[in-house]
């Protein structure tokens, strides 16, 4: 039996696709979201099957409120983390980080998620 949906934006990043190893073995529900923009297909291989997947990006904001429906809890994990593409582009790197956390936060808020941890 399944103890909470949890959300994992980043899935297919390092700490995103190991977050959802751990929820799964607790038998929690995972659903999971990426752009691959950083991630890898790779690490979704083992747990694809067992997983709600959408590959969507955080600045389609209905693409979030439908991620965020029945979800209790949402990780959020995605982001664009090199220093030197937030010199080349910032204000390319602030809409993905700043206006994409602004889309699931007000998506997570609308589906009453009980919360957003962020790191």
């Amino acid at each position: 039996m399944f103890m909470a949906t949890y959300l994992i934006t980043g899935i297919a990043g390092f700490i995103g696709s190991s977050l959802a190893h751990s929820l799964l073995e607790r038998g929690e529900r995972v659903r999971g979201i990426d752009n691959f923009a950083s991630g890898r297909r790779e690490n979704l291989v083992e747990i694809l099957h067992r997983i709600d997947f959408r590959e969507a990006d955080l600045l389609d904001l209905n693409a979030m409120k439908s991620a965020c429906q029945d979800v209790d809890y949402v990780l959020h994990q995605a982001a664009i983390p090199s220093v030197p593409k937030s010199v080349l582009d910032p204000l390319g790197n602030n809409r993905a980080n700043v206006d994409g956390t602004l889309n699931l936060l007000v998506a997570a808020r609308d589906a009453k998620a009980k919360r957003v941890i962020y790191a």
